[in-house]
Order: C-alpha cells, then sequence, then structure tokens
C-alpha cells in the first residue's frame, strides 16, 4: 500500500536519530532527553495541532499528576497556561526513559495512572468542538449516554529495556493485586532497542485504540516494522479523542470576589 510506503519513508530519519544517539544521550539529563525526544521523535510524527509540552496537568478539583511529564495537549483550543496544564486540553502523557527495569516501569505506571485518575467532564458526540457543545438531545442525555469521547492516553517508551516478558508479568501482577486499575494502565510501552511493544488488546487480537474493546494486554515483535506501528497507533488513538475545554466560569466568578479600593481607601 502506498500509504505505508509513505509512513515507512517518514518515519525512517525519525528511526535514525533515535539509534544515532541524538535522542537518548548517556550525557544528557533526562530532562533533556524528553526535550530531544520531543523534538525529533514526537514533532515530526504529530500534526501541528497537537501540541507537545514537558509539564504536569491537573483537575478542577486542584489534583496535579505526579511528575513532569511530556504531555500531549490541544495546540489549536487550548488555554495557553505553560507547563501547569488544564487536564481538558490533554490528549496523552509519554513517558520516556533511558532503561525500562521493573523499578523505573513502576513510576512510569504511577504517573501514567495519576492522568487517567483526574476527573474532568464527559465529552460526547454533541461537542462537536472543545468550545461548541450542540445540545440536540438535552446537556442531560449526553451527560447520561453511554459514549465518552475524551479518555486520556498513556505511553511509556524507552531506548532500552528489561525483558518484555518479564515487564508485563510485573504488569498483570499488580493490576491482580488491585496495585493499578486495568484503566489507568499505558496504552503502549516502547522498547526502540530490542523493537517489541507491549499495548493493550482487543479480543480479537488486535491492537486496541480508544473506541476498540479492551480484554488483555498483547506484546508485539514487529522488528523493522515499530516505527511505522508507533507512528501509525499514536495517530489513530489521538485522532479518536474529542476534547471538551474547561468551564472558565467558576474562577471568572472567584476572580470578581475581589474587589479593590480607590484611592481614598472605600
Amino acid at each position: 500500500m502506498l500509504i505505508l510506503d509513505a509512513i515507512r519513508a517518514h518515519v525512517e530519519p525519525i528511526e535514525e536519530r533515535i539509534y544515532s544517539g541524538e535522542v537518548f544521550h548517556n550525557y544528557i539529563s533526562l530532562e533533556e532527553q524528553r526535550h530531544a525526544f520531543i523534538a525529533h521523535v514526537l514533532r515530526p510524527m504529530l500534526p501541528l495541532r497537537y501540541g507537545l509540552e514537558l509539564g504536569r496537568a491537573f483537575s478542577i478539583d486542584d489534583v496535579t499528576t505526579h511528575a513532569d511529564s511530556i504531555l500531549i495537549y490541544d495546540a489549536v483550543f487550548a488555554l495557553p497556561m505553560g507547563r501547569l496544564m488544564p487536564c481538558e486540553a490533554v490528549y496523552a502523557m509519554c513517558e520516556v526513559v533511558p532503561h525500562l527495569d521493573e523499578t523505573s516501569f513502576v513510576t512510569c505506571l504511577q504517573n501514567v495512572a495519576s492522568l487517567k485518575r483526574l476527573h474532568r467532564a464527559k465529552a460526547t458526540a454533541h461537542d462537536v468542538t472543545p468550545m461548541h457543545h450542540l445540545g440536540v438531545f438535552g446537556a442531560r442525555y449526553a451527560q447520561l449516554s453511554d459514549d465518552k469521547l475524551n479518555p486520556y492516553l498513556g505511553y511509556v517508551f524507552a531506548a532500552e529495556a528489561v525483558d518484555p516478558a518479564t515487564l508485563l508479568q510485573h504488569l498483570n501482577a499488580l493490576i491482580e493485586e488491585d496495585a493499578i486499575r486495568p484503566e489507568h494502565t499505558p496504552d503502549a510501552i516502547v522498547c526502540f532497542r530490542d523493537h517489541w511493544m507491549i499495548t493493550r488488546q482487543t479480543r480479537t487480537g488486535d491492537a486496541a485504540v480508544p473506541r476498540s474493546s479492551f480484554a488483555k494486554f498483547g506484546l508485539w515483535r514487529p522488528d523493522s516494522h515499530l516505527m511505522p506501528l508507533v507512528y501509525v497507533l499514536l495517530n489513530v488513538s489521538l485522532s479518536q479523542i474529542q476534547l471538551r475545554n474547561p468551564d472558565l466560569l467558576r474562577p471568572l466568578a472567584a476572580l470578581t470576589k475581589y474587589k479593590s479600593s480607590n484611592r481614598n481607601g472605600h
């Protein structure tokens, strides 16, 4: 298929930058590696409507994600707030680590889960844009319906990692122990050195995207097809998310409670 040929040609220089050491380098800090991952990997793979920022997300009830991570956010409608971002504007979190072992894996899981636990109003098919809502059947019907078009996505990208079967076993054990809920787990875990990916998997054995079923986790070894697979999975998954802007009436009401005095103190 020509579309796959075009994708392979596009991601080839991205892959070369990863394996040449331009992204993961022993002599730069983790934050610098994350910025390099944004510049050399994510930015060339995603349309400009997706913004990329290293920071934290917060919810309307003042809960924040655990640590700074790469956030994929709405670059068109989102309010500009820098490294502290309303969760309503966030599509996904990307954890990037040079080496993924069981300890760093748990840290990544906790960070992704901290985003997926943040509360935000449900977006439905009535939200034609993050700013415009169609009240065709009424707000009550829309909020009671089952369709939720703004789940969070979470990804873990590693230069190298321990055996994926070990990580998969550890992930399933944490779920069985109720240390982490299945819906709060990453959507994909990628190791570039060994060309493998762990993803959510449907009942039919396909890689799961936001609007498909999720039965278990599957291990994929796509070899030279890894980067095209990452490209397609990211863009397909992100394209299925419909965001809904935060309600600014509450902060507006809070700000209008402050009344400045005039020069006479009245």
